[in-house]
């Protein structure tokens, strides 16, 4: 905001610097008076050479010229001037020959003086002809008031020529005082420019020093002390890597109980003509996803996040959309209803298309008032209430406590045993795009996205590890390297809070480094130097802001395998650009991921010395 007022006053100073001095409606005005003047004096030049035709020459004495004169052409003149015949006199000729006589006097010598500056290659300002003329009349002021023949002359002359002065030192006094005002007002703008200028610097030292108040010492992935390759692996198997039994526990456990749940919850939505609940998937171990649907004749309908959408979303990047829609078929017979089975029908063939019609159905199931489009609020209120009812109908099998964590999140939930151990897993409601893609809710975004879904490409991102693990040496430290990168950002979560980073940057980070590297470089002895790549590409992609999505717009992702066109056809969708839009979250990641630099080689080495502490422990009893 400062930099545009900036370069708004910058503008305005230089044209004022710029435009020319003159006021347009003075310079018009003066050109106007001028042009009016010289007509005049041209009018008087043209009668005063036809007076010289009849005149003696101008060294003559001023009397024989009075005699030479005809009577009529000054009678001519002095009708011009408005006089009656009446009133002309010898006193009013003898004004009207000197008048004529000062302005050819005045005529020949600016001739002359045209004449020279055009030679010197100047020119004349209006001004300068004021000024000479006013000479000129200064010189007959000071003329004997009495004329050739002792008669003193008319007191109109006087006033006359005294108007004459007065209108000259008028217009020399107005050309002086715009000129003053046009200075001051320069200087003035200076003056203003430079104090915006100083305020401008001052602030921007100041956002600097508060920065460098932030971050006291700048923290980069190529300064971190990280332990050699031998020590990572160790450190992986010991504190990082589950071991399979009781990964195989806990899968176990969570996949019996979520069939449980889930069938409680189906029975509460047949009881509420509610959604459909289809079959859960399970992403990981500590991650379930339940697709539903709605109840028929109704459908969903996805739409896409478009470029434009993603301009007017910048805090969900990658987003869609979901339409409630209604099926309708357009011959109403009940042979082509998908739900009739074994009906024979003598007005269709079996082969006939069925002509369905697809129409928006505002304030539906789940839907936000007055709107077609699903409402993630709404969906997230159902879904843990049908929770809650499904875990009423079954919490008398188990002897455990089923809490949710965050209020917020749908399906965040931990599972409190008698015996003290805790298991903390999550049961998502999504809706499926396609077979590898859907959209999911995302907890805590603002009420203007509740129609936003954000989109979820986790299987293809998996394929994608999947292929690419193919084309890698044996035991490959890809996989190491992104479990302790996740490893090291929870423990700083755990520490300082979230942040705008989550674990999905560093696996698209992960994904950008294998499609740039050698395969040859993830070999297990080089744990160490992609584990501080991937820290410093991080690191550059905070500082830039702009960290891409592996998967979308990428053309190089066509060489792995293959993605739908919607995906590829498309431009790269920037994962940091709430980064961008939101200074103070910008902020608050890069400190987050400083603080988590500079706790790494701690972390790890305690990590490790209690590993073997207590391998000793055991060793020895």
């Amino acid at each position: 905001m400062m930099q545009d007022t900036l370069v708004r006053v910058f503008v305005v100073t230089l044209s004022l610097l710029t435009y020319p001095r003159d006021d347009p409606g003075v310079e018009e005005w003066d050109d106007i008076t001028t042009v009016g003047i010289q007509m005049h004096e041209e009018r008087l030049l043209r009668e005063g050479d036809q007076l010289d035709h009849k005149m003696a020459p101008v060294s003559e004495e001023m009397t024989q010229a009075e005699n030479n004169v005809p009577r009529d052409d000054v009678k001519n003149i002095l009708k011009e001037q408005n006089l009656p015949d009446q009133r002309v006199t010898e006193k009013d000729q003898m004004s009207v020959l000197e008048e004529v006589s000062v302005t050819k006097q005045y005529s020949e010598e600016d001739s002359a003086d045209r004449l020279q500056n055009s030679r010197s290659g100047h020119e004349t300002s209006p001004v300068d002809h004021e000024q000479k003329r006013e000479d000129i009349q200064t010189d007959d002021s000071f003329r004997d008031p009495i004329g050739p023949q002792g008669q003193q002359e008319n007191p109109k002359d006087f006033n006359s020529k005294d108007q004459l002065q007065n209108k000259t030192s008028e217009k020399a006094t107005a050309a002086w005082e715009r000129d003053y005002l046009w200075y001051i007002w320069n200087t003035f703008s200076i003056i203003s420019m430079i104090r915006l200028l100083r305020k401008y610097l001052g602030r921007t030292s100041q956002v600097k020093q508060e920065e460098t108040k932030h971050f006291p010492a700048i923290c980069t992935a190529a300064k971190v002390p990280l332990p050699d390759s031998d020590a990572l692996q160790r450190f992986h198997s010991k504190c990082i890597q589950a071991s399979p039994e009781k990964k195989w526990r806990d899968d176990e456990f969570l996949e019996g109980f979520a069939s449980d749940l889930l069938d409680a919850m189906r029975s509460v939505c047949d009881r509420n003509s509610s959604m459909v609940i289809e079959d859960f998937q399970m992403v990981d171990v500590y991650n379930i996803i339940i697709p539903f649907s709605p109840p028929d004749p109704y459908h969903f309908h996805c739409l896409l996040w478009s470029n434009q959408a993603s301009d007017l979303l910048p805090d969900m990047q990658v987003c869609g959309q979901i339409k409630l829609v209604e099926k309708k078929i357009q011959n109403g017979c009940h042979c082509q209803s998908p739900d009739v089975e074994d009906v024979v029908c003598l007005l269709h063939c079996e082969t006939e298309k069925v002509q369905v019609k697809m129409t928006e159905v505002c304030d539906g199931l789940l839907c936000m008032k007055n709107s077609p489009f699903l409402s993630k609020s709404q969906v997230t209120r159902w879904f843990q209430s049908t929770i809650k009812q499904g875990w009423a109908q079954i919490s008398h099998k188990y002897e455990f406590e089923l809490n949710i964590r965050y209020i917020d999140a749908p399906g965040a939930f931990v599972v409190r045993f008698r015996s003290g151990k805790k298991i903390s897993f999550s049961m998502n409601p999504v809706v499926k795009l396609n077979a590898d893609a859907h959209f999911f809710v995302t907890p805590g975004s603002p009420n203007s996205l509740d129609t936003f879904w954000t989109l979820s490409l986790t299987n293809y991102e998996d394929s994608f590890l999947e292929h690419i693990s193919k084309r890698l040496p044996e035991n490959s430290c890809h996989r190491q390297t992104l479990e302790i990168a996740h490893f090291l950002h929870k423990r700083q979560t755990a520490l300082s809070g979230s942040s705008a980073l989550k674990d999905f940057h560093f696996k698209t980070a992960l994904m950008h480094l294998l499609l740039t590297k050698d395969p040859s470089q993830w070999k297990p002895s080089f744990a160490a130097c992609r584990l501080r790549d991937l820290l410093e590409f991080m690191g550059k992609s905070l500082e830039k802001k702009l960290l891409h999505h592996v998967l979308i717009g990428n053309p190089l992702t066509r060489k792995v395998f293959e993605l739908p066109a919607e995906f590829t056809q498309t431009k790269a969708v920037n994962l940091f650009h709430p980064l961008v839009v939101h200074d103070c979250i910008y902020r608050h990641a890069v400190m987050h991921f400083q603080e988590m630099l500079r706790n790494a080689h701690m972390l790890i080495h305690d990590y490790i010395d209690q590993s073997i502490d207590s391998s000793s422990k055991g060793f020895k009893s």
